[in-house]
């Protein structure tokens, strides 16, 4: 059946101009999801795949999607995004790739490295209010996090309600530079992010 929809889109393609074709598909609570092949926009270059990893406490939602790339969302292909304190972490990863059907299959994600990597970043989190929260101890920093991440604002886990957030953490440098205005599954609405080096130990 799958082949049969590729080979449909491909005539379709055909048919229709030299457009990209990609994988669609969005899941909640799994690490992969398939979909239906869509023909993406004329000003589109790239598929996507990827994984989001949003743990609260010992809640974790993973949420899979594939698609056709938004043109203003190409700096954070291959980029890695890992934020956390002790109470909450976000890690996002995805894949770009440039040829019709090229981000079917499983969503490939490369394993978290949660290696402590001496640095320390002082920490809280603060789900009530947007307001600066207080430092309530530090939280070792792992990987390729070495940067300390400030972030207030007004944001909604997957399938929760919007609510105000303030926390501070470690961070990867990808996550500071481009910031998180590419997450699927998390929505980030009004909201404020600084970053500063970690402090080596």
């Amino acid at each position: 059946m799958r082949a049969l929809l590729a080979a449909a889109v491909m005539l379709q393609a055909l048919i229709t101009g030299d457009c990209l074709s990609c994988e669609q598909c969005f899941a909640l609570h799994t690490s992969s999801c398939s979909g239906v092949f869509t023909q993406c926009p004329p000003d589109v270059t790239h598929c996507v795949a990827g994984l989001e990893n949003t743990t609260l406490r010992n809640d974790v939602i993973l949420t899979a999607f594939k698609d056709c790339l938004d043109p203003s969302q190409k700096a954070a292909c291959g980029r890695e995004f890992y934020y956390k304190t002790s109470v909450f972490s976000l890690r996002t990863s995805r894949t770009c790739c440039d040829s019709d059907l090229c981000n079917g299959g499983d969503v490939k994600v490369p394993p978290a490295d949660d290696t402590p990597n001496g640095y320390i970043c002082e920490e809280c989190f603060n789900n009530q209010s947007t307001d600066p929260c207080t430092v309530t101890g530090v939280v070792q920093c792992s990987g390729k996090q070495n940067t300390c991440g400030t972030f207030s604002g007004t944001a909604s886990n997957p399938g929760e309600a919007v609510r105000p957030y303030s926390e501070r953490g470690c961070a990867t440098p990808d996550y500071c530079k481009i910031g998180v205005f590419n997450l699927l599954g998390v929505q980030v609405y009004d909201y404020a992010l600084k970053c500063s080096p970690a402090l080596k130990v």
